[in-house]
């Protein structure tokens, strides 16, 4: 999931406003696809066995797009790179002063969200015990299998969730085969941290990008661009890449009017969405084994490059749709998704203790469906109460440490024009 940037490079300062409102509606349904996977495991298609017979029908239809979030987190990708680019390409400070700065901007709420995991499992450790056994959920029983030592918890929060990832999803995949030094998900404090290894070295290519792109002639930085993406191939690398392209490209984009871009739009969206709904990876599988011998990073499995896929389709389509990117302004979206990358990191770890409380206390007079209902309403507004106290007293503080550590200074504007 994608952190705010400097106030000078948020989304809204450039008339990219709906780029906050797709972070809002997506955090939103990230959240609603954890609490489908811990209540009602088929229809977030995770390990578990179904409550109601209607479960698996819907489960395999195509409104499993709905609350897809693995294609949500690859859109948070692409804006991430988008908003990157435009702080890049403009500043002036050095290669380390910018690493520095955006591993602060991470690492502070990273670290801080694992410290609040910890105080409420250890506040809270017995219901998500009983609750997600009861729930039939494999997928919440194999989570949280960290001892928390002092190694271990040290480990996770200096090392595993930001700069060396969890299996699957690192970057570091390749050098560790065997899995000996690289940990597994289960053993995270907060599951979704996976995204901000991807977050923080997707964030140094496209720094990369932005330094070549100042450096060479545009012909060679083509070159240089599709070597990059014959590296980063079928992972999810590759969407830092195309972000940033979208951004170089975006005068175009969004400057698209007329039936044939409102056609355009439509189209690209809708197969985005049917992708997204597909229930049988077993194409993309297919086609991953085929592109294994074109590069050199690829997607873990067939269903995290169909959600690469969709997500760039998706992506494609708000950019040349002014009418939707005006509906992604609204204030309200625009609110939530100011404190969206709050909401990300602390909705996990008050799922699986407050939220499994609230269903232990419910489920004794009410039928499982209502029970689920009352803890996913009340978990979730918790939950953003939540997000914004840690965007005030946590997020905030970390982005003006981020910007107390170098003066920002500007090139001229040409130098970011396409």
């Amino acid at each position: 999931m994608p952190a705010n940037m400097e106030d000078e490079t948020r989304p809204g300062s450039r008339n990219f406003t709906f780029l906050e409102g797709i972070r809002g509606f997506g955090c939103i349904q990230v959240t609603l696809n954890h609490y489908l996977s811990a209540f009602l495991p088929p229809l977030a298609h995770v390990p578990g066995l179904p409550h109601f017979n209607w479960e698996i029908p819907l489960a395999s239809s195509e409104a499993f797009a709905l609350v897809n979030g693995t294609v949500t987190v690859f859109l948070f990708f692409q804006i991430s790179a988008f908003v990157l680019a435009q702080s890049y390409l403009k500043s002036n400070q050095t290669i380390s002063q910018q690493i520095l700065r955006r591993f602060v901007r991470l690492f502070l709420p990273t670290a801080f969200s694992i410290l609040l995991a910890i105080m409420l499992l250890a506040l809270l450790p017995q219901p998500r015990a009983w609750v997600a056994p009861y729930a039939q959920s494999l997928w919440a029983q194999r989570l949280y299998v960290n001892p928390m030592t002092l190694i271990s918890l040290t480990r996770d929060t200096l090392m595993d969730s930001m700069l060396i990832g969890y299996r699957g999803a690192s970057l570091f995949d390749a050098a560790d085969p065997g899995g000996v030094f690289i940990s597994r998900l289960n053993m995270s404090m907060n599951p979704p941290l996976w995204t901000l290894h991807a977050e923080f070295w997707g964030s140094l290519l496209v720094l990369l990008l932005a330094y070549l792109y100042r450096l060479l002639p545009r012909r060679w930085f083509c070159t240089v661009f599709c070597a990059l993406l014959l590296v980063t191939g079928t992972s999810h690398f590759t969407l830092f890449l195309l972000g940033f392209a979208a951004y170089l490209g975006r005068g175009w984009l969004l400057t698209r009017r007329g039936h044939a871009a409102t056609v355009a739009g439509i189209i690209l969206i809708t197969i985005g969405l049917l992708i997204a709904g597909l229930p049988n990876p077993l194409s993309f599988d297919q086609l991953l084994q085929v592109t294994r011998h074109i590069s050199l990073l690829h997607a873990a499995a067939g269903v995290r490059l169909q959600a690469e896929i969709a997500a760039v389709l998706g992506m494609a389509g708000i950019l040349v749709l002014p009418g939707l990117r005006r509906k992604l302004s609204v204030p309200w979206v625009v609110w939530i998704g100011r404190c969206s990358f709050s909401l990300y990191l602390v909705h996990f770890p008050v799922l699986f203790t407050v939220g499994f409380a609230i269903f232990s206390l419910f489920h004794r007079h009410l039928p499982y469906g209502i029970t689920f209902i009352i803890t996913t309403v009340l978990g979730g507004c918790l939950s953003v109460v939540v997000a914004k106290l840690f965007e005030i007293y946590i997020d905030r503080p970390s982005l003006h440490l981020s910007r107390r550590l170098g003066v920002r200074t500007s090139l001229p504007p040409a130098v970011a024009e396409t």
